[in-house]
């Protein structure tokens, strides 16, 4: 096991809370289906998940979504709750590594320095 302290800007994906689909929706009076996280995201992480997200809402026909914190809420008619779950999890988990690929980068190499 790892014993490095977690990105606290990175979020990682606890589960989902999800009500009882409905075939129309009305995202001021519907449920969302709620992705947990157990940190609220960076700004830098927010920006990278915005410019992915309309890809993902085109293609499962989610209407909206927002982010609170650690949650993210999907709202849409969704018939096939599974496929949006696994579809969040992985756009989360790539996110996440797109986040620290770029944080890495912009930190620059770590460790000594070599000798002259």
């Amino acid at each position: 096991m790892s014993s490095s302290s977690p990105d606290t800007g990175a979020p990682r994906l606890l589960g989902f809370d999800v009500p009882d689909l409905q075939e129309n929706v009305d995202q001021t009076e519907d449920e969302a289906i709620i992705a947990m996280l157990d940190v609220a995201p960076h700004p830098s992480w927010l920006a990278l998940f915005d410019a992915r997200i309309d890809a993902l809402k085109n293609d499962l026909g989610v209407a909206g979504v927002e982010v609170d914190g650690p949650s993210i809420r999907f709202y849409g008619s969704i018939s096939d709750g599974r496929r949006l779950a696994t579809a969040v999890a992985s756009l989360i988990n790539d996110v996440t590594l797109d986040y620290r690929a770029q944080s890495s980068a912009n930190r620059g190499p770590s460790g000594p320095a070599n000798p002259v």
